[in-house]
């Protein structure tokens, strides 16, 4: 009988590791969007110099994506793009700072209001549409980029100042909101923004001191391409912000560089934290049985790499970020396949048992979730910065699993582009471009044709 039972146990346990993912009554979700944090700085990428206890739970117990991009990285397109699923030239954001999305625009939180779902907010909000006009009923948000302490908030219409780290604000009224709809037996969705790891107004990043002391900065890496002499790429690019700001920064000194690589670990360190309380709050609650948990990085950051800072530029350091999808009953994963941050609006509709409309860029990711990638799953993808911001020049990329292809606009005629090309198996960190290579003219033929298709795709809505 023993024996029986034991059978009995490991089937069930076996069954409940390989069964489909299926979605409960009305499932919640949390959809964690974090700032600025780059794709290799979470311990789960294979980073072991990094902490992220918190966002490692959700990569090892759920599906983690090896190949997550954004369509644009900067603030506000990336929020845009993910309410929206749809690209910034089609939704209206491509450029950051009070910056409307197009009038009627359709947004996640306005279709699962309309579905019976509380809808929250917290956080960082960066687009001129209010929260509110996006369809979010729990608001409690502060503007943009400022100080990590005592921050401003405006919750539940009273702007007040609010004491402590930024983030653990942000947790606090995450924690409100899934009780406040727990309590009501409401389905919700939470877009909890974080504000860490973005720099705060004085361009530093101000962890707390016991994060920094768990960080040695000489053992943490320097960029290979630190002292990039930029060859191969646009010329601007030698004077653009995106170089003297790091220059401001002392990135002409590696140590420099090392100093600002720990300041930003231990600050997403801090960040990891306060996203670990409202984790800690869904299991203790029970709540997370019937929760998906959304973890995504609204754009990456450059820490040297090609002797730059900040983000913008189709380089995979600014747009390759962390992601991560938790589910009920999920067999955890890791999925290679090129998923976007515009996938993660359609996916919320599948979860939340809404058909997704055809106006959407982004397809839904569950079948990936559950291991099954479709046959015509993409194979490469559109970046698009056409609005200059921080410095950059009008620019579009294509991306595949081995190629990337970059035009810059650098004259004044839309016509005057410059050409990059870079093999991502053999050249990685983006060093040596080869769009004028003989043996890569049918490549850069191939992949210019790309881009301009998916333009037109995404211009037509014929995608």
């Amino acid at each position: 009988m023993r024996q029986i039972k034991a059978v009995l146990v490991v089937y069930v346990l076996l069954t409940l590791l390989t069964a489909e993912v299926t979605f409960g009554a009305q499932p919640n979700v949390v959809f964690v969007l974090t700032d600025d944090q780059r794709w290799d700085t979470v311990a789960a990428s294979g980073n072991t110099r990094i902490r992220t206890p918190n966002l490692d739970r959700l990569c090892r117990d759920g599906a983690s994506f090896r190949n997550a991009f954004v369509t644009l990285a900067i603030c506000s397109p990336s929020r845009a793009a993910c309410l929206s699923g749809r690209y910034g030239s089609r939704n209206g954001v491509t450029s950051v700072g009070k910056v409307w999305l197009n009038e009627g625009e359709p947004t996640f939180a306005k279709a699962l209001s309309a579905a019976g779902y509380a809808t929250g907010v917290t956080g960082k909000w960066h687009i001129k549409t209010t929260p509110q006009e996006c369809g979010f009923d729990f608001v409690s948000t502060c503007w943009s980029n400022g100080t990590w302490y005592d921050r401003k908030f405006t919750i539940d219409g009273e702007t007040k100042v609010m004491p402590g780290f930024v983030d653990d604000v942000v947790a606090d009224e995450s924690i409100r909101f899934i009780q406040q709809s727990h309590e009501r037996s409401q389905p919700f969705v939470l877009w909890m923004c974080t504000q860490v790891p973005h720099m705060d107004h004085n361009f530093n990043w101000p962890a707390e001191q016991k994060y920094l002391d768990r960080y040695n900065a000489d053992d943490l890496p320097l960029a290979e391409t630190w002292q990039d002499d930029l060859s191969g790429k646009p010329d601007y690019l030698k004077t653009s912000r995106n170089r003297t700001k790091a220059l401001e920064y002392g990135y002409d000194d590696p140590q420099s560089i090392r100093n600002h690589t720990r300041d930003y670990y231990a600050s997403v360190e801090q960040m990891d934290a306060a996203v670990g309380r409202v984790l800690d709050e869904m299991d203790r609650s029970g709540i997370a049985q019937n929760t998906w948990v959304i973890f995504m990085g609204d754009n990456g950051w450059m820490l040297g790499e090609h002797g730059m800072t900040s983000k913008v530029l189709p380089y995979e350091e600014s747009m390759r970020v962390p992601m991560a999808i938790r589910a009920p009953l999920l067999a955890p994963r890791v999925v290679d396949d090129l998923v976007l941050n515009i996938d993660l609006t359609a996916t919320i509709y599948e979860i939340a048992g809404l058909p997704v409309p055809e106006t959407l860029h982004g397809r839904s990711l569950i079948s990936l979730v559950d291991g099954k990638t479709p046959p015509d799953w993409r194979k490469s993808f559109l970046y698009e910065a056409p609005t200059p911001q921080l410095g950059s020049k009008p620019l579009w990329a294509v991306r595949s699993n081995r190629w990337k292809y970059i035009e810059t606009e650098t004259g004044e005629n839309s016509s005057e582009v410059f050409a990059e090309l870079y093999d991502m198996h053999l050249d990685p960190i983006e060093q040596t471009n080869v769009a004028a290579k003989d043996e890569h003219k049918a490549i850069v033929a191939a992949l210019a044709k790309q881009l301009r298709d998916h333009k037109r795709q995404i211009a037509t809505g014929d995608h």
